[in-house]
């Protein structure tokens, strides 16, 4: 079916039941605010499309992503990168990506969402802007389903241990009066600014109250605040699209530390190390203190994804200021490094703490080289599903 055969259904407040092995999800679309997003979900919904899909990534109090064919039979390992050939342009709006928010799952490219989606779990508003919302949970149930799926045990990459777990049965679009517990309409949360058009788009603006710091990260990368109870977790993680099974991952990790001096963590980061190093499972490239107060480590270490050891090769650079220790680590692939390398120093030159006019960059004196060392393995593997060989 083309997108006209569903003129009817923009008149009609169109519905979306998706069956799934855990429960019912009620998807009520907003026509007005992502119009051609809303046609291409009707036709992939009452075609087939996404029957016998799974929710491959699954992230509890972020979100749950589904909609790639190539979770029908394909290898796990292609999971999140399946899709039509025909690509949707950006319809970003100001809807908040609040609980229950139904949005576009896309790559860098602004218009690369393709039939991909995900429904947000708990509010992540660090998406706005960045995404097409299309939808919203419409009934009690699709809530409950949606906390039964990021309640099942995941593996690499967060996907489902089980599959058969969270497998989509059967998509079909319905009348409204038809579904039970419904939940009627009010009006999304709304950031109220507005959207840039696509070329209009610059890199997004972290910025946290809370944590006391501003950054831009990457076009086109996600944004993460994980659970603080992550042991390891970096405070804020922007991912980039995955190339040759791994994500680029830029990382911020904050910690209090009172009266030390810069050589005093640098000491203590360099026992930490020392283990992963005597092992062999990390190899310390440089080491240099590049302005005052602020110590940068490049290292290679070997790290298992899907059954393969990969060679990824990490840049952090520690900074202290006001007693605290401020450490931004990026890691690729030793062959895709260099790709990102650019995104990363911009992240770090555009860093500011906001308690202070400047950027800690662009603002602190040059220092002398000198040794020392820091922990890379933890932040550096968040978000990329990576175990330490």
């Amino acid at each position: 079916m083309g997108f006209g055969n569903y003129s009817f259904a923009l008149t009609e407040e169109p519905v979306v039941l998706i069956e799934t092995s855990l429960g019912n999800i009620v998807i009520e679309l907003f026509v007005a605010d992502a119009t051609e997003h809303v046609k291409n979900f009707l036709v992939l919904s009452s075609n087939g499309y996404y029957e016998n899909t799974l929710f491959h990534r699954i992230i509890p109090g972020f979100m749950i992503q589904g909609g790639d064919p190539n979770t029908k039979d394909g290898d796990p390992s292609t999971w999140g990168q399946g899709g039509p050939d025909t690509k949707l342009d950006a319809e970003f709006n100001n809807i908040k990506h609040n609980r229950g928010i139904v949005s576009m799952a896309r790559s860098a490219d602004p218009n690369s969402a393709g039939s991909q989606f995900f429904i947000v779990h708990q509010d992540s508003n660090f998406l706005d802007g960045e995404y097409t919302a299309f939808g919203r949970l419409a009934s009690g149930e699709s809530f409950e389903t949606l906390d039964k799926i990021t309640a099942v045990r995941t593996g690499t990459s967060d996907r489902p241990v089980d599959p058969e777990e969270v497998r989509i049965i059967k998509t079909t679009i319905i009348p409204t009066a038809t579904v039970s517990g419904y939940i009627p309409y009010v009006e999304p949360e709304r950031t109220g600014i507005v959207t840039p058009t696509t070329e209009q788009i610059s890199d997004p603006i972290f910025e946290s109250q809370e944590l006391g710091i501003t950054f831009s990260a990457p076009v086109g990368w996600l944004l993460q605040q994980p659970d603080g109870n992550i042991t390891g977790a970096p405070d804020v993680a922007a991912v980039g699209p995955k190339i040759d099974g791994i994500n680029p991952v830029i990382s911020l990790t904050i910690e209090d530390q009172g009266d030390k001096t810069i050589d005093e963590l640098i000491t203590e980061k360099n026992n930490v190390l020392a283990e992963a190093v005597y092992l062999n499972k990390l190899e310390i490239l440089e080491q240099e203190k590049i302005k005052l107060n602020v110590y940068q480590t490049e290292a290679i270490g070997n790290f298992e994804v899907d059954d393969k050891i990969l060679q990824i090769k990490f840049l952090e650079v520690m900074i202290l200021s006001e007693q605290k220790s401020y450490t931004f680590a990026y890691s690729n692939t030793v062959d895709n490094f260099n790709n990102d390398i650019s995104k990363f120093q911009e992240s770090l030159d555009s860093f500011r703490i906001l308690s202070q006019e400047s950027s800690i960059m662009t603002s602190t004196e040059n220092e002398s080289t000198e040794e020392g060392g820091g922990c890379l393995i933890a932040t550096a593997a968040y978000g990329s599903e990576m175990s330490p060989q």
